[in-house]
């Protein structure tokens, strides 16, 4: 058995192969936001997958799935200095559909547990400038911003240019975190790998396939 045979059964044993669950369950929360806050029955529109699912370093057993929910516009007054009843207006609604599971608000996120994996869903109001302003129940209530998307296309962009060697080192740092039960985070592994691959060119043109 080569080495390039070696790496690529590696990669196709921690690769997801629950998919299509995760699929449903972020439709299925995001039906439920968007019956209550557009009156529409979508299980697409108006959410985005972010995390490592989002920039595909997610490997399987992944147990913390992450998304944005994009509110209206017209709803900025009823919350603007409520932050923490947003967050339970979220909750409330997921609940109508997850009626037997465990949810509850968390300072900026609405935490979905299901028995395999936690869905951390974050109501945000979109910006101009493609950033998202999203709330902070800490400390009286406030809101921060964000920017996942420029995060996730420079990911993508840095991936592609290294012939896809960024997302495959990513996974596989985060199986040896699983192995060895390492204390970091998957944002973290995932900086680390975009760091070292930034400048770093002298792979280009190596693969194992």
């Amino acid at each position: 058995m080569s080495t390039a045979t070696d790496f690529k059964t590696l990669l196709d044993n921690i690769k997801i192969d629950n998919a299509g669950q995760i699929s449903k369950r972020y439709g299925r929360i995001t039906k439920a936001l968007n019956q209550y806050f557009y009156n529409l029955d979508s299980k697409t529109a108006n959410s985005l997958q972010v995390g490592s699912y989002g920039r595909f370093t997610g490997i399987r057993g992944i147990s913390d799935l992450d998304m944005l929910y994009f509110l209206p516009a017209t709803a900025w007054p009823r919350f603007r200095d409520r932050q923490s009843y947003l967050l339970q207006v979220v909750k409330t609604e997921i609940k109508k559909t997850f009626k037997n599971t465990d949810i509850r608000g968390d300072g900026q996120v609405v935490v979905v547990k299901f028995k395999n994996q936690e869905v951390e869903v974050v109501p945000v109001f979109s910006n101009e400038d493609g950033t998202f302003t999203y709330p902070d129940t800490h400390d009286g209530g406030s809101w921060k911003v964000c920017n996942p998307r420029a995060e996730m296309s420079s990911f993508r962009a840095l991936n592609d240019d290294r012939k896809g060697h960024l997302r495959r080192l990513s996974k596989m740092i985060r199986a040896w975190k699983a192995r060895h039960e390492v204390e970091i985070s998957g944002f973290l592994i995932d900086t680390l790998c975009y760091n070292f691959f930034s400048n770093l060119t002298e792979y280009d043109d190596k693969s194992f396939k």
